[in-house]
């Protein structure tokens, strides 16, 4: 079932713990083109807390916008662990943010050409004050349903982080 962008509970949820903190966050997107930053942004008050959101689709993009290095993507590939933490860290960087989320995966229907990584697969990171925060997961279902699974597996990561620090934990 697709995201309401009436009532987001969870982006709601993100924006008051951002708020709370005093802390703005910036999106690097790939395989969830804009999804993760729409429901962010479909929050009354965003410009509070949201600073940006890139949609970083081609390894030029990575690279660009991210200053992702082209040997990183070329030696680990862009759906994995290495890349992804490296794009939550320079658009932290870039950007002067307090937390940074960033998403790669392979939507299907079909695989990559690229990679040898199944349909579903996606990494997501999120870079924070206390350092990056990695995960593999694998989703399942049609392009769209799996577009829609990273955004909410990478909301809830952020959520997760945003507490995590403000408990004084480090993830």
């Amino acid at each position: 079932m697709p995201f309401l962008l009436e009532d987001d509970a969870l982006a709601r949820t993100i924006g008051e713990a951002l708020e709370a903190r005093g802390w703005r966050v910036a999106v690097a997107e790939t395989t969830a083109g804009g999804l993760i930053s729409a429901r962010l942004l479909s929050v009354a008050g965003a410009s509070n807390w949201f600073d940006r959101g890139v949609v970083a689709y081609s390894g030029a993009a990575k690279m660009d916008a991210l200053g992702v290095d082209r040997d990183l993507l070329r030696d680990s590939g862009a759906v994995s662990a290495p890349a992804v933490a490296a794009m939550a860290e320079g658009l932290r960087r870039r950007s002067g943010v307090d937390i940074a989320v960033a998403e790669s995966g392979i939507a299907g229907p079909q695989g990559s050409r690229r990679s040898p990584k199944p349909v579903g697969s996606v990494v997501i990171a999120i870079g924070g004050p206390e350092g990056t925060r990695v995960e593999e997961m694998q989703f399942a279902g049609t392009r769209a349903r799996v577009m829609e699974q990273i955004a909410e597996a990478a909301l809830g990561m952020l959520l997760a982080e945003i507490r995590g620090n403000a408990a004084g934990r480090a993830q």
